[in-house]
């Protein structure tokens, strides 16, 4: 067994799309990996000092959206160049954006699933940053990602973990077990 220092290792790590409004209301994108379910009806993101975060400060709404195989470029673009320095950040993605039917952010039409939130509470704000835990408002997916009983079938959506031990993206697998039921084997 080899011990390592402690790092940002937590697997699988999300790769979260934020959608905000900038100042003048042009849709801004970031990529985040630091988040997560929080309760059953709110997510906890990690936020340090980004044009999403000024545009959070203005209003509290906002998109998360999943990244996919179809989407890792620009789901990895997004986390490099900053709306602060790139006013036509969105332009090289290509992503087409509507306004969200719940909340005042923009839902990006290329991701298969996303959520419409609310910030509830920011915790251990600073200059740097701060955490986010925040009310899923309501969860919009394309109908094409459905499954047979008209829920998400997230097997069809190509989503994509971030790998923080070597920074790379990995595409999610497949099904191997049935959750609440195939540990009854055991009993």
């Amino acid at each position: 067994m080899k011990n390592f220092k402690p790092k940002a290792w937590l697997l699988p790590q999300p790769v979260l799309i934020i959608g905000t409004y900038n100042s003048d209301g042009t849709p801004d994108a970031m990529n985040a990996a630091w988040g997560g379910q929080w309760d059953s009806n709110q997510i906890m993101i990690s936020l340090g000092s980004h044009a999403t975060t000024d545009n959070l400060n203005r209003c509290a709404d906002f998109t998360v959206a999943f990244a996919t195989v179809d989407t890792a470029i620009a789901a990895d673009y997004v986390g490099l160049v900053s709306a602060r320095h790139h006013a036509d950040k969105l332009a090289p993605t290509g992503w087409r954006s509507v306004r969200a039917e719940n909340v005042n952010a923009p839902r990006f039409e290329c991701f298969p699933m996303t959520l419409e939130c609310r910030i509830s509470q920011k915790l251990f704000e600073s200059e740097t940053g701060y955490y986010l835990i925040a009310d899923i408002v309501n969860i919009a997916c394309d109908e094409r990602y459905l499954s047979s009983d008209g829920l998400p079938d997230v097997e069809k959506m190509g989503l994509i973990s971030f790998d923080p031990v070597h920074n790379g993206y990995l595409q999610l697998g497949k099904r191997v077990a049935d959750a609440f039921s195939s540990g009854k084997a055991l009993k």
